[in-house]
Parts: structure tokens; C-alpha cells; sequence
């Protein structure tokens, strides 16, 4: 029996100040772990990573305030996050499934209050040529919404 592919596409945020860098797709098939890579070069102490479901608003998945501390967010199950310093916050998707669906987004800010960052949004990044998409089994893209 053969197993679906998934195709994972990702954005970041641009903040005042800083730049976020981000895995950008992975295609995968069910069940296959991904690592979702995030970097920052505006030295924050705090990182996010979140996830955008169709018809949802955005779920906190984990955080950090500083390297080696990581914490759980809304939504931390079959996921797992790394930050082994102060630029990169790398999140895990242990075993990928149907409901891991949807637009990951990562985040970086100054602010100590967890809600608070998500006031310095500028902009949604997007791939020359076409806008965020959410990833679905067999290749079908569909457009994600800015927030």
C-alpha cells in the first residue's frame, strides 16, 4: 500500500528590525518526522512557533525565551522544539499526520509578553510567483489567508 505525500510550505514574519529565515516546503510522506528550521538575526530573546489551520486564527504550538528554554504552547502535541541558542529555534513534527495541516509560522520578538509581539507584525512573506500555501496530501495547494 502506498502512503500519500504532503507537501509543507512555510512563512515568516518580517519584524521592525530583524529578519526571520524559515525551512521554506518539505515533501514527506505520513508518518516521516520534519524539522522545521528557524533563524533570527536581531538577537531576540523570544521565539515562536505557530500554526494556521484553514478557518482558524493562528495556534501557538511552542516558545522560548532564551536558548535551552522552550515551552509548551496551545497545541504542543506531536511536536517538540529545540533552541540551542539565541538565533535558531527548530521545530520538530514527530510523526507527520493529517491534522499537522496548515501554514507554520515562526516569530521572533524583544517583548517579554507573550501576546503582545504580534502588535510589530509588518508584513506576510511570499514566494516569487505565488502567495503561502497550506500543504494537503497529493499536491493540492490552495492559497492561505494574510493575517
Amino acid at each position: 500500500m502506498e502512503l500519500p505525500c504532503f507537501t509543507l510550505v512555510f512563512s515568516g514574519f518580517v519584524f521592525t528590525g530583524a529578519e526571520i529565515t524559515q525551512t521554506s516546503s518539505l515533501v514527506l510522506k505520513e508518518d516521516e518526522k520534519a524539522t522545521l528550521t528557524c533563524s533570527q538575526n536581531d538577537n531576540h530573546a523570544n521565539m515562536y512557533w505557530y500554526l494556521q489551520q484553514p478557518g482558524k486564527g493562528l495556534q501557538l504550538i511552542y516558545y522560548s525565551i532564551g536558548a535551552n528554554m522552550q515551552q509548551e504552547g496551545d497545541i504542543p502535541t506531536g511536536y517538540k522544539a529545540n533552541r540551542l541558542n539565541r538565533e535558531n529555534f527548530n521545530l520538530d513534527i514527530l510523526s507527520v499526520k493529517m491534522n499537522h495541516s496548515g501554514v507554520y509560522f515562526c516569530a521572533s520578538s524583544l517583548d517579554t509578553t507573550l501576546q503582545s509581539h504580534l502588535l510589530s507584525l509588518q508584513k506576510l512573506l511570499s514566494f516569487p510567483g505565488e502567495p503561502p500555501s497550506l500543504f494537503m496530501p497529493w499536491g493540492n495547494r490552495t492559497s492561505s489567508q494574510s493575517v
